[in-house]
Protein backbone atom coordinates (compact mmCIF):
# COMPACT_ATOMS: atom_id res chain seq x y z
CA UNK A 1 0.00 0.00 0.00
CA UNK A 2 1.32 3.51 -0.96
CA UNK A 3 0.15 6.65 1.04
CA UNK A 4 1.61 10.46 0.68
CA UNK A 5 3.66 11.32 3.59
CA UNK A 6 2.51 13.01 6.61
CA UNK A 7 3.19 15.97 7.42
CA UNK A 8 2.02 17.91 10.65
CA UNK A 9 0.04 20.56 9.15
CA UNK A 10 -1.94 17.75 7.59
CA UNK A 11 -3.38 17.59 11.24
CA UNK A 12 -4.57 20.50 11.03
CA UNK A 13 -5.32 21.62 7.52
CA UNK A 14 -8.90 21.24 5.98
CA UNK A 15 -8.67 20.63 2.22
CA UNK A 16 -12.27 20.10 0.82
CA UNK A 17 -13.21 16.91 -1.58
CA UNK A 18 -9.54 15.73 -0.54
CA UNK A 19 -9.19 12.57 2.42
CA UNK A 20 -5.91 13.09 4.17
CA UNK A 21 -3.15 10.25 4.26
CA UNK A 22 -3.58 9.96 7.99
CA UNK A 23 -6.95 9.12 7.40
CA UNK A 24 -6.42 6.51 4.64
CA UNK A 25 -3.61 4.96 6.62
CA UNK A 26 -6.62 4.56 9.48
CA UNK A 27 -9.03 3.48 7.14
CA UNK A 28 -6.52 1.06 5.69
CA UNK A 29 -5.80 -0.38 9.53
CA UNK A 30 -9.27 -0.89 10.24
CA UNK A 31 -9.80 -2.78 7.75
CA UNK A 32 -7.17 -4.83 8.09
CA UNK A 33 -7.77 -5.34 11.83
CA UNK A 34 -11.26 -6.93 10.84
CA UNK A 35 -13.33 -3.43 10.44
CA UNK A 36 -15.96 -2.36 13.08
CA UNK A 37 -15.05 -2.15 16.54
CA UNK A 38 -12.47 -5.03 16.31
CA UNK A 39 -10.28 -3.10 13.19
CA UNK A 40 -10.60 0.59 15.21
CA UNK A 41 -9.33 -1.48 18.17
CA UNK A 42 -6.31 -2.68 15.85
CA UNK A 43 -5.73 1.13 14.58
CA UNK A 44 -6.02 2.56 17.85
CA UNK A 45 -2.81 -0.49 19.05
CA UNK A 46 -1.32 0.39 15.80
CA UNK A 47 -0.90 3.93 16.23
CA UNK A 48 -0.04 3.43 19.78
CA UNK A 49 2.37 1.03 19.36
CA UNK A 50 3.98 3.45 16.63
CA UNK A 51 4.41 6.14 19.14
CA UNK A 52 1.10 8.18 19.96
CA UNK A 53 1.13 8.84 23.68
CA UNK A 54 -2.18 9.92 23.83
CA UNK A 55 -5.66 8.36 24.45
CA UNK A 56 -7.44 8.00 21.30
CA UNK A 57 -9.61 10.34 21.81
CA UNK A 58 -7.54 13.27 22.32
CA UNK A 59 -7.08 14.51 18.54
CA UNK A 60 -3.98 14.65 16.57
CA UNK A 61 -3.85 18.12 16.52
CA UNK A 62 -3.24 18.30 19.85
CA UNK A 63 0.65 17.42 19.13
CA UNK A 64 0.84 16.73 15.04
CA UNK A 65 4.50 16.73 15.13
CA UNK A 66 3.97 13.29 17.41
CA UNK A 67 0.92 12.12 15.64
CA UNK A 68 2.92 12.56 11.41
CA UNK A 69 5.80 10.92 13.47
CA UNK A 70 3.85 7.88 14.33
CA UNK A 71 1.76 8.01 11.03
CA UNK A 72 4.89 7.68 8.96
CA UNK A 73 6.42 5.04 10.71
CA UNK A 74 3.10 3.22 9.75
CA UNK A 75 3.11 4.32 6.22
CA UNK A 76 6.52 2.59 5.77
CA UNK A 77 5.09 -0.88 6.98
CA UNK A 78 2.13 -1.06 4.98
CA UNK A 79 4.57 -0.32 2.28
CA UNK A 80 6.09 -4.01 3.33
CA UNK A 81 3.31 -5.49 4.71
CA UNK A 82 -0.77 -5.61 5.35
CA UNK A 83 -0.37 -8.54 7.23
CA UNK A 84 -2.07 -7.81 10.82
CA UNK A 85 0.44 -9.75 13.20
CA UNK A 86 3.46 -9.05 11.15
CA UNK A 87 2.32 -5.45 11.69
CA UNK A 88 2.10 -5.62 15.43
CA UNK A 89 5.03 -7.88 15.63
CA UNK A 90 6.92 -4.84 13.56
CA UNK A 91 6.07 -2.30 15.95
CA UNK A 92 6.30 -3.97 19.19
Amino acid sequence: MQFDEITAGDFTTFKPGAVMPHVQIEQALAKIGGGGKAGTDFKNKVIKLAGWKYDPIIGYAKNPTLASEAFNKVRELLGQTQDKDELLAKLG
